[in-house]
């Protein structure tokens, strides 16, 4: 169903040489209950060099999910201070009768429970730094339903990227000088277009990691749309940089479709 190439190895791969990121879909904090739910697709694309029949290209869909489902005051940094619990549903895979054919791989559910002083909605803190994780008090995850009991997750930070989105964080993003309008719905949004863009090379790989953000008050947590592009190109070890070769590319299209007040948790946890 769900084929792992060499660029999604090399991401994950990435993402753990890096420091974890996950604010950068978590913007702002909505009322309790508040719900808002994504589709999109995701595609990638893998060089077949002296294939007749060119590049090998696969889509899938994907819809993500994301959730305020309850809050709880909780010690954090020493002190007792309030929390929400924010829950992330991901889904890929392609439609059959009507419903997304995850496989055993293409669903997980994230449940974390937030520091509400630590969604801050900037890309630097107050001291100037970059805001590169969002914290947890607690968290679980649980991965299709051939996995029913939800595992603790023991990190004191949610890792976003790459599992339940490729956003990730940059140092420095771009920030768009007139307002863009986006359709969530049957409604047109305005937002604030953000882009950014991270490169790592080695002497073998090249990965070039861009991304698109619309930030909207009217949206829960704050996006409206986001797109992202990966791409990796290799070389031999001795070889100049002029050689680097196209390998592969992953391209996320998500838009948000609906917006809802009355979420329930999917994951029960003690």
């Amino acid at each position: 169903m769900f084929r792992t190439v060499s660029l999604l190895a090399a991401v994950v791969c990435l993402a753990m040489s890096q420091s974890a990121s996950a604010q950068g879909i978590i913007w702002s904090l909505p009322e309790d209950g508040s719900l808002v739910h994504y589709e999109g697709t995701y595609r990638q694309v893998e060089a077949q060099p002296g294939s007749s029949e060119g590049n090998l290209e696969m889509e899938w869909i994907r819809h993500l999910t994301i959730k305020s489902v309850g809050k709880e005051d909780a010690e954090y940094k020493g002190a007792t201070v309030p929390c929400r619990w924010i829950e992330f549903k991901v889904q890929t895979g392609r439609v059959k009768d009507g419903l997304i054919a995850t496989g055993s791989v293409g669903e997980r559910i994230y449940k974390v429970l937030v520091p509400e002083s630590a969604v801050i909605g900037q890309t630097r803190n107050s001291e100037g730094l970059p805001v590169t994780y969002l914290p947890i008090v607690r968290g679980f995850r649980k991965t299709n339903d051939k996995d029913p009991t939800p595992k603790e997750i023991t990190s004191k930070v949610l890792q976003v990227y790459p599992m339940i989105s490729l956003v990730r964080h940059y140092k420095d993003m771009t920030r768009g000088s007139v307002p863009e309008v986006v359709q969530v719905g049957q409604e047109d949004v305005q937002c604030t277009k953000l882009t950014g863009s991270f490169e790592q090379e080695s002497l073998n790989d090249r990965i070039l990691h861009e991304t698109t953000l619309y930030l909207s008050d009217s949206v829960p947590f704050g996006l409206a749309k986001w797109t992202v592009k990966i791409s990796q190109e290799a070389k031999g070890e001795v070889e100049p940089r002029s050689e680097f070769q196209f390998v592969s590319e992953i391209t996320v299209d998500m838009t948000a479709r609906r917006i809802e007040s009355n979420a329930r948790s999917e994951l029960v946890v003690q």
